[in-house]
């Protein structure tokens, strides 16, 4: 009897360790990709409301940013470097009400993202034209343009859907 309960309680440890430490689905295919009509969720943060605080929060130097929806669900995906290895960081789904935490997974960055010298995602998304109600910032991407470090950031029209690129440096 107290070997089954000892098995039961590892069961449960075990599951509840698994449960929570879900690994974030790969990036939709395309960006805008199953979005339900236009890309504008409802009760969303606007990224040029949040950016400044997500850096030393529950994630590091905001590296990208995108839009998704997944599993009738808004998510933001940020990726960020944390830690002390440059190359590793962290690829997080993020509520885009609350912006609590519901997926994470480790990531390689990319050469673009390991750039210490690029501007952060925050001055990009001031820099971006968004502006509420239209645009709204879906994908930020941290790029080498010409040898010096940017941002590709797309936006969308909140009442067409049209995408729009810009990069800032």
């Amino acid at each position: 009897m107290r070997r089954r309960a000892m098995a039961a309680c590892a069961t449960t440890v075990l599951l509840g360790i698994l449960v929570g430490c879900a690994s974030a689905p790969p990036p939709q295919r395309a960006l805008g990709y199953g979005y339900p009509g236009t890309c504008l969720p409802d009760q969303l943060r606007w990224p040029t409301d949040f950016l400044e605080s997500l850096p030393g929060e529950s994630t590091g130097t905001v590296v990208g940013l995108r839009l998704e929806y997944l599993d009738e669900k808004w998510a933001w995906r940020v990726r960020s470097v944390t830690g002390n290895n440059p190359a590793r960081g962290e690829e997080a789904l993020l509520d885009v009400q609350t912006l609590e935490k519901r997926a994470s997974h480790e990531v390689d960055l990319t050469d673009a993202e390991q750039r210490a010298d690029a501007p952060s995602a925050w001055a990009a998304a001031q820099q971006s034209g968004e502006t509420y109600p239209s645009p709204l910032i879906i994908d930020m991407k941290r790029i080498v343009d010409d040898g010096a470090p940017a941002w590709q950031v797309t936006t969308c029209d909140t009442e067409t859907s049209a995408q729009a690129k810009v990069i800032v440096r």
